[in-house]
């Protein structure tokens, strides 16, 4: 079984590959691409005729000869074939939900609708059966298939509130169309059934996820490896796609308007999370009562409240970022390029879409979007207030304490809430005044990270330390460090930490396989268990009437031996079920350890003997 990094290489070798296919040869990579489109229609129904076929043949078969008849019936054949044939249909016929949320009606919002209208038109888009309103500054159009692999899907455009408030009517146009444009006819027939199958396999493989049966299991297997792969081979496609869209978009509006939206969207949301959700949402901090936000933000769009410096800076951050191996969405500079429209500043409007496409309705719209977000959040928003509020009194009472009467507890305590609730002061001396005082491994990841974090690279030292001591720190640690160098461009000691991450991420992936089953070729041992183990278990065992006797035996670690798992096998009375006391001991069994409760008449009544064999027995009624 491959690894996860190399899992990752060979995706990444394969979208370089398909790129560099993209630009040498474009008709070949196109026609690699439909057909391995093709595969998995073709092994779906491959699958599906051959089991049809076999159950007519055997069938036909069956009335030609009465002999052959009977022996199929008394063999049971059929029934195994059309039972086959069932469950990979049931795995195939995986149900969506469609997106739910605030619905939008042609009756209510005519100008929304008259624009789709007019643009799915001019777009030969096919129709969009609801329209649903969000709060998020994003749009999309997601496809639910009602009839699983074989399609039929019912198409939903997502607006999102903040979007339409952030741009004029025009842009909003530009953004759907680019939306519609994935979907068209105008798009290239081609390039929107690629766009359609990468996301329908992408859900089928939800949904097969979601099975648990035997079929749905057979097809996971295949899905597996051929929906990453396509996906990767089909990047190439998908990127250029967007670009396509992009165009269609600027021809249905202007090349202008296209591109002040696209400025906007990877912009102004930035700017709105840091200047507008940021100090909305600590308002939670200090006030009890939860505030709504949607007609705030209105007014905070309205108030134009950005400055051109700022604004600057945020475009020449955004413009920075280059397109990576897994971003579908090409970077804006490359969009922009690609539009040859400039690189507008950011600009909010004066009339925003939101204004014109939901009118004098818009009131009631944002309304309801705030008593619905109260609703939701109403009482996290009051959860977190108590929470401040006690964090903030016990830091209160630990500040007046003299440093040399706090405990190691207390210690820790204060330079945790210090950093959480006193951003003007730097917590970093108080993290290691207890470091060391208190040799702890949380410490020293806590002050490498504080020490990577404003560019010292004495922090990697400190979260290195904080790794070896405590290995499920490992994870954590070499994407701190992976960040670090990363952003200090040295790429190759970033790929270094980031295979370690993904080395530690297998054995723990492992190790959690190794702890949830047990098999018959597993290696068992008499167990190392300490007096409160053996206690636990007799007392548990003890408290269950119809448990006559009790073996205990250890299942020995390859990963993180030093966690115990443990075999715990029991004798029933006659007549009691199996099930239920299993449930009933699992139940009064209160340990740390990680552990395998079997009859030893039951299911696994071989795997059960060896433990008894291995281990020793702890309780006898």
């Amino acid at each position: 079984m491959k690894t996860t990094t190399e899992r990752r290489e060979h995706l990444e070798a394969l979208i370089c590959r398909a790129e560099r296919e993209a630009l040498q040869r474009p008709e070949l990579y196109r026609a690699k691409v439909g057909l391995m489109a093709l595969l998995g229609y073709l092994v779906i129904f491959g699958v599906l005729f051959t089991l049809l076929a076999l159950s007519v043949g055997i069938g036909w078969a069956a009335l030609a000869s009465t002999t052959f008849a009977i022996l199929l019936l008394k063999k049971k054949l059929i029934f195994v074939i059309l039972g086959m044939i069932y469950v990979l249909l049931r795995a195939l016929w995986v149900k969506f939900e469609a997106p739910d949320g605030y619905r939008l009606t042609a009756k209510q919002y005519p100008q929304l609708f008259d624009r789709l209208k007019t643009l799915s038109r001019q777009l030969r888009a096919p129709r969009i059966h609801q329209v649903i309103l969000t709060p998020e500054a994003n749009a999309a159009i997601v496809q639910t298939p009602r009839l699983g692999v074989f399609g039929f899907p019912k198409n939903t455009l997502i607006l999102g509130l903040e979007l339409l408030m952030s741009l004029t009517p025009a842009q909003a146009e530009a953004v759907v169309a680019h939306e519609l444009g994935h979907l068209s006819a105008a798009h290239g027939r081609f390039g929107g059934w690629i766009y359609r199958v990468r996301l329908g396999w992408q859900r089928i493989v939800e949904g097969l996820e979601q099975q648990q049966n035997i079929g749905a299991s057979l097809m996971r297997r295949f899905f597996d490896w051929y929906a990453p792969t396509f996906a990767a081979y089909s990047f190439a496609l998908a990127r250029s796609n967007e670009f396509a869209a992009d165009a269609v978009a600027a021809q249905l509006t202007s090349r202008a308007d296209a591109a002040q939206a696209l400025v906007n969207s990877y912009v102004v949301s930035d700017l709105v999370s840091e200047r507008f959700w940021a100090p909305f949402f600590q308002q939670a901090d200090c006030n009890e009562q939860p505030a709504a936000p949607f007609g705030p933000l209105r007014d905070f769009l309205s108030q134009a409240p950005f400055a051109a410096d700022e604004l600057q800076r945020k475009s020449a951050e955004a413009l920075a970022i280059a397109t990576g191996h897994y971003d579908t969405h090409p970077a804006l500079n490359d969009r922009l390029q690609a539009l040859q429209a400039g690189t507008p500043l950011p600009k909010l409007p004066a009339l925003s879409a939101a204004q014109a496409w939901l009118g004098e309705r818009l009131p009631s719209v944002l309304a309801d979007f705030d008593r619905l977000w109260l609703q939701r959040h109403g009482e996290n928003w009051r959860e977190r207030f108590r929470y401040c509020r006690q964090g903030r009194e016990q830091l209160a009472e630990l500040a007046q304490l003299p440093a040399e009467q706090l405990s190691a507890e207390q210690h820790w305590r204060l330079a945790m809430l210090t950093e959480e609730f006193m951003p003007d002061t730097d917590p970093l001396p108080l993290f290691q005044r207890y470091r060391a005082a208190h040799p702890d491994a949380n410490a020293d990841f806590v002050i490498g990270r504080l020490l990577l974090k404003r560019g010292d690279p004495a922090g990697a030292d400190s979260i290195q330390a904080a790794m070896q001591a405590k290995p499920e720190l490992a994870i954590d640690g070499c994407r701190w460090l992976e960040y670090f160098h990363r952003s200090r461009g040295d790429a190759g000691a970033a790929e270094q930490w980031l295979r370690r991450a993904e080395r530690q991420a297998d054995i723990d992936r492992a190790a959690e396989l190794e702890r949830q089953n047990l098999t018959r070729k597993d290696a068992l041992a008499s167990p190392q268990a300490d007096a409160d183990t053996l206690a636990a278990v007799r007392t548990a065992a003890a408290n269950i009437a119809s448990i006559k006797r009790v073996w205990l035996a250890e299942k020995p670690m390859q990963h993180y031996p030093a966690a115990k798992s443990y075999v715990v096998v029991f004798a029933k009375g006659w007549f009691a079920s199996e099930k239920k006391l299993t449930q009933r001991l699992v139940a009064e069994l209160r340990l740390p350890q990680n552990l395998f409760v079997l009859c030893k008449s039951g299911a696994h009544a071989a795997i059960a003997k060896r433990a008894i064999k291995a281990g020793s027995e702890v309780y006898r009624r």
